[in-house]
């Protein structure tokens, strides 16, 4: 008697206002706050990962900017410049607004008219932290995004789908048969 494996595949990801139904409410929160989407959708670990590394990033940036300054030069945060248009402030300013309303904070006191274009290195790294942490909560929210949808299941190769099964589906699948 041969058995045939028959591929269980995952369910369709949602598509339009369905998506958008799913979605938002998590993203919104993630935006936000760094971590929250993921913490209301169920990913604790991911959520507390997320917060902690942000708030690391967000303060070990504030003291650069904040004490990085030299002879009075006050550098900061990319801010968009659209007068004439000037697109790297403008993409970082982009990049930079990931970090939620934390990013208005940062440019009420570290961006606009006054700063230097060119700052010192401590400075430019201060940016450079606030930066990253408002693109690594730009990616979430993509991530966030997938798994509400179901996408993600679809990026997963067909081989690891076993590994995604609940626990108890897989003990009673491994386990030997009564006798």
């Amino acid at each position: 008697m041969s058995e045939t494996a028959t591929k269980k595949m995952p369910p369709p990801p949602l598509r339009g206002p369905k998506a958008f139904e799913a979605s938002w409410k998590p993203i919104l929160l993630n935006w936000l706050v760094p971590g929250l989407g993921y913490w209301v959708i169920g990913e604790k670990g991911r959520a507390k990962a997320l917060f902690g590394v942000s708030m690391a990033f967000l303060l070990l940036g504030y003291l650069q900017l904040q004490y990085g300054a030299v002879d009075g030069i006050r550098g900061g945060v990319y801010v968009p410049k659209v007068n004439p248009i000037e697109w790297m402030p403008t993409l970082g300013a982009a990049a930079t607004a990931g970090a939620g309303p934390v990013y208005a904070l940062f440019g009420y006191l570290f961006g606009g008219v006054g700063t230097e274009p060119v700052r010192n290195l401590v400075q430019e790294y201060g940016a450079t932290y606030v930066m990253v942490t408002g693109l690594l909560n730009w990616l979430c929210c993509f991530d966030i995004f997938d798994r509400t949808t179901g996408r993600w299941l679809w990026r997963v190769p067909a081989d690891e789908h076993e590994d995604l099964e609940a626990p108890d589906a897989r003990r009673e699948k491994d386990a030997p048969a009564p006798r």
